[in-house]
């Protein structure tokens, strides 16, 4: 807690600059579907967007990385916000036909990417301390999420008043207001420097290979938790695509559909709270895996009570059960990564838990639409019985693991 307490001024700030630019996120991706909709009238293209969104951070993990472990977080992050700043304002003057409007995605997807990860990468070298990594990244957690639900949000109005041009220009202008936050990011790795809590990137020698070294690393030791998670991860994701054409043979139908987007949205704000309490002080892995078996939990009762009530306190659940599961295997496996690798190890927990959301996306297209229930529920019993499995042999291996964690975690 020295750390948060120390630096509460610093942490306040990033965490706002968080907030917008997640917001800014958010609408960009909204904002250019929607025009890709409007302007092409094409189901491929808004396809094509939103594969590009998500694509590199799978295809470019290995070059991210290494840029993140080889230069400093700090002029990394303030490149990629800047970049996509000016991207944003290009995007709302001149993007309108479908290969501008895919490329925009792309780029901004790239850059997104390296955004993530360098945050991802600074949370260890600002809080050396594993109980101050999961307070921190609770905080950001419940932070990000919120912006996902706000984002929408505001396209809503502004394309309304202003069309999605005028979207877009305050996406700009999102990017550039986190930009303030990089001097303070500057000045709190120098005071962390100073302090020993962290080195300075040009300082450390550091080992080549890119996204197979981040992999190596990210798995050793850790394939339980992520097997698990990767598993419930692709059957859950089969439901996501399922759920809109479920919506249809339900009471309520798109509005109750809504409603529970909603209502999961509202999940992943309050979840990161559960770790303030005897919960946090658990170990990291288990957390993790029985977080996991929980979202699997309320997609079952989903598919098997398609009754409006439990279907929102079921997703109530699921969604603060995945902001555990990520502030948990976030903070699991950055506690005792080697600084020198920070940056691969992140890209390469990134570029897992995408290719599992695209795993399970491909194998979505396989079920019938008329399906769509019975495909929610298998995709429920399949994450629970995973996450049951994994839980078992976690809590097993728990004992032995912990301990090591913990104390890496204290001195990285």
């Amino acid at each position: 807690m020295t750390a948060i307490r120390a630096s509460r001024p610093a942490a306040l700030v990033v965490v706002a600059a968080l907030l917008v630019s997640t917001v800014g996120d958010e609408v960009a991706m909204v904002a250019l579907a929607l025009r890709g909709a409007d302007r092409t009238h094409l189901t491929s293209v808004v396809s094509a967007q939103m594969l590009a969104a998500l694509v590199p951070g799978i295809a470019l993990g290995g070059p991210i990385g290494r840029i993140c472990d080889r230069f400093r977080l700090d002029g990394v992050l303030a490149t990629a916000l800047a970049l996509e700043c000016v991207i944003a304002a290009g995007a709302a003057a001149v993007a309108n036909g479908a290969l501008l409007l895919i490329a925009t995605m792309l780029l901004l997807g790239v850059l997104g990417a390296v955004a993530q990860t360098c945050v991802m990468t600074l949370v260890p070298q600002l809080y050396p301390q594993a109980d101050a990594q999961l307070r921190m990244n609770g905080l950001m957690e419940s932070v990000r999420n919120a912006g996902y639900v706000v984002g929408p949000l505001l396209v809503g109005l502004l394309t309304a008043h202003g069309g999605t041009g005028l979207a877009l220009w305050v996406d700009a202008a999102t990017f550039a207001f986190a930009l303030l936050a990089i001097p303070v990011v500057t000045a709190w790795l120098a005071a962390a420097a100073r302090s020993g809590g962290s080195v300075l990137q040009e300082a450390v020698q550091r080992p080549g290979g890119g996204l197979r070294v981040g992999l190596s690393l990210l798995w050793a030791g850790r394939r339980i938790t992520l097997g698990t998670v990767v598993i419930t991860i692709a059957a859950t994701s089969v439901a996501n695509v399922l759920l809109p054409f479920f919506a249809h043979d339900i009471p309520g139908g798109t509005a109750v559909y809504g409603t529970l987007l909603a209502t999961w949205s509202v999940g992943l704000v309050l979840g990161p709270c559960l770790l303030r309490g005897p919960l946090g002080r658990r170990p990291t892995a288990p957390v993790a895996v029985a977080a996991a078996t929980v979202i699997g939990v309320s997609y079952l009762v989903t598919g098997a009570f398609p009754v409006v009530p439990v279907m929102l306190a079921a997703f109530l659940g699921g969604g603060m059960a995945n902001a555990v599961q990520n502030v948990a295997l976030r903070t699991h496996v950055m506690a005792d990564c080697p600084p020198e690798v920070r940056g691969r190890v992140g890209a390469a927990y990134g570029a897992t838990l995408q290719s599992a959301v695209a795993v399970g996306f491909a194998l979505a297209g396989l079920a019938p639409a008329d399906w769509a229930r019975w495909g929610i529920l298998a995709g429920g019993v399949i994450a629970t019985l995973a996450g049951l499995c994994g839980w078992l042999r976690a809590v097993g291996a728990a004992p032995v693991a912990a301990a090591p964690v913990l104390q890496a975690g204290r001195t990285s």
